[in-house]
């Protein structure tokens, strides 16, 4: 399972957008996107309610990814635990690979109507 920097950028590769794409579609800077998917800067809670207005999903959707921790060792864990992982991954990839076109069309709308406001 990725952490959220890595889904994060996944989920706007997916889309097909840079980075200052992404921000722009998000109403936030692109210096806080590369920040965020570096590992440089924790994301807050208006980034997670910008992010799934955009992907078009509930926040808690997104929020159990923001606790993944790269390189740590796993504990043995329970069978609800091993299930919980399981249905992370899946959903990852559901939020890739399915809702990540949701920001494409987020972002577009959003440059149509900086355009049209001129």
């Amino acid at each position: 399972m990725d952490t959220f920097p890595k889904l994060i950028k996944k989920i706007r590769k997916s889309a097909g957008l840079t980075q200052a794409e992404f921000a722009k579609s998000l109403k936030v800077s692109p210096i806080l996107v590369a920040m965020i998917e570096t590992e440089q800067k924790n994301v807050s809670k208006n980034f997670i309610l910008k992010l799934a207005k955009a992907l078009d999903v509930h926040p808690s959707t997104i929020t159990p990814f923001l606790f993944i921790v790269k390189n740590k060792k796993i504990q043995p864990v329970s069978n609800i635990e091993k299930m919980f992982i399981k249905w992370g991954e899946k959903m990852q990839i559901y939020l890739i690979n399915k809702k990540s076109s949701n920001i494409r069309k987020y972002a577009q709308d959003k440059i149509s109507k900086n355009i049209s406001k001129k």
